[in-house]
């Protein structure tokens, strides 16, 4: 839970974003709340420029249909791949995790979708980029992650995740929605596109399941990289919020629903 008492907190990830050529709606939590959390805040869904979906899991997507109810008509921006059937699967039990909304629901609603191959420009200093590539080996994505291909279950790889860059100042902050694929990963493929360091991170880590270890060495390495501000959350997970809190040489924030950043 974040600074608004009044905001209903859940497992589930949404940010808006602004710059000085538009605005984007990055993921969409796990449902309605989500919506009536940004109508609090003045947030217009006819007013947003893009909607970015980070991937195909319901706790970034569930609440995109709520937002296309009450007026998002936009362009949805996703990977490829996003609407793949995606579960998790424990022993004999599989449970579905896709996004609540598929391509005849956006076909029915006249939205166009943009699908993102590599690095793609949506306005001037913004990109979305998916393509990650897997630098990190001890990056892996848990075997529970599966998807459902012509009646069996393959690895999901998280082939359609992507995340957002936003150019501030000549720096680059960079806003993710899960990592699946390894934060590392994806701040190495970021760098390999630009040349311009990156100042922030903000979204979730998926160091829910990392140790101490892990966590220790994910930091240094996004210090190495020049990163000076980690604005963390969703996924990200109670060690490394804990740990974070002894940060002395990285600047870190909890963000929590109805916190903000002003990053000008």
């Amino acid at each position: 839970m974040g600074g608004r008492k009044d905001f209903t907190a859940e497992h589930g990830l949404s940010l808006y974003v602004e710059t000085g050529h538009t605005r984007i709606l990055f993921d969409f939590g796990a449902g309605a709340h989500t919506f009536e959390n940004g109508h609090k805040i003045k947030i217009r869904p006819d007013r947003i420029d893009f909607a970015v979906c980070s991937h195909g899991h319901y706790d970034h997507g569930g609440g995109y249909r709520e937002f296309v109810k009450n007026g998002l008509q936009c362009p949805l921006v996703t990977g490829k791949g996003f609407f793949t059937e995606k579960y998790a699967v424990s022993g004999i039990k599989s449970s579905y995790l896709g996004p609540g909304f598929d391509q005849e629901f956006l076909t029915e609603n006249h939205i166009t979708h943009m699908e993102c191959h590599g690095l793609t420009p949506l306005a001037p200093g913004c990109w979305v980029m998916g393509d990650i590539q897997r630098t990190y080996e001890f990056e892996s994505v848990p075997g529970r992650f599966v998807l459902r291909e012509q009646d069996a279950w393959v690895q999901d790889k998280f082939c359609d995740e992507i995340c957002l860059i936003i150019e501030e100042q000549g720096e680059l902050v960079v806003i993710v929605g899960c990592s699946h694929p390894g934060i590392l990963n994806i701040l190495t493929t970021v760098k390999e596109h630009f040349s311009q360091p990156i100042k922030a991170v903000i979204g979730g880590t998926h160091l829910m399941e990392a140790d101490e270890a892990r966590i220790r060495q994910t930091v240094e390495i996004m210090k190495d990289m020049g990163i000076r501000l980690l604005g963390f959350n969703h996924c990200s997970g109670e060690l490394f919020r804990n740990m974070m809190e002894q940060e002395e040489t990285l600047s870190t924030v909890y963000l929590g629903a109805g916190d903000c950043l002003f990053l000008t």
